[in-house]
């Protein structure tokens, strides 16, 4: 991968896999802005260490003309992320959302170009909120409950005879579809949001979008 982030010196030393590599050469080649989608969920007042890793990648990205879209999750967010929890996400106000999101703009902007030539902020409420049920179920039957619970983390449930919510199981399809909404053209990821990330793709797929990067 080094010739393939030959101008990008964070992903050089930190990229353990590039879904796809090819994929993401030819979206370089076409010397047309990137757009990067950046989701968070607002489960903290602030940013961590691992969040850092991942936006000074962008930060460069964005030296290169690429704009990142930090998606705030505040829809998502009242759902609660399963990755890494053996039990559900307590739910967060309303309000604590709204306020922790404030603190995490600021937060990112201490490290990402806060230009808006390379840099726009959206919540997934502004899709999530008005879809008709008709529309988010025709979504939902383009995935299978087989597909879903190949997540590590639900057949660890299952073994362990806990129990998952409906919300937890899907998830991943509402993370997956941000992408498709967001238009992305690549996302950085820890490898623990692969498998939400790669819905993305397929679901991009499934609606004859073109598919995001994952990095």
């Amino acid at each position: 991968m080094d010739e393939l982030f030959r101008d990008f010196p964070t992903l050089r030393r930190s990229a353990t896999d590039v879904i796809s590599a090819a994929e993401f050469a030819a979206k370089l080649a076409a010397r047309r802005p990137l757009r990067i989608k950046y989701g968070v969920d607002v489960t903290a007042p602030f940013l961590h260490i691992g969040h850092a890793v991942n936006m000074w990648a962008m930060r460069e990205l964005q030296q290169a003309g690429h704009k990142v879209v930090l998606l705030i999750g505040d829809f998502t967010t009242r759902i609660g992320d399963p990755t890494g929890r053996s039990a559900g996400r307590p739910v967060i106000s309303a309000e604590q959302i709204e306020r922790d999101a404030a603190a995490f703009i600021a937060q990112a902007g201490r490290v990402l170009l806060t230009d808006p030539a390379v840099f726009e902020v959206r919540r997934n409420s502004q899709w999530w909120e008005p879809m008709p049920l008709t529309l988010f179920l025709g979504l939902l039957s383009e995935v299978t409950h087989a597909r879903l619970i190949q997540r590590d983390m639900f057949q660890a449930r299952i073994a362990a005879g806990t129990e998952i919510g409906m919300q937890e199981l899907l998830y991943p399809v509402l993370q997956g579809y941000d992408s498709c909404e967001l238009a992305s053209d690549l996302t950085i990821v820890g490898s623990d949001q692969l498998f939400n990330e790669l819905m993305g793709r397929f679901l991009a797929e499934r609606l004859g979008m073109q598919s995001q990067v994952v990095i």
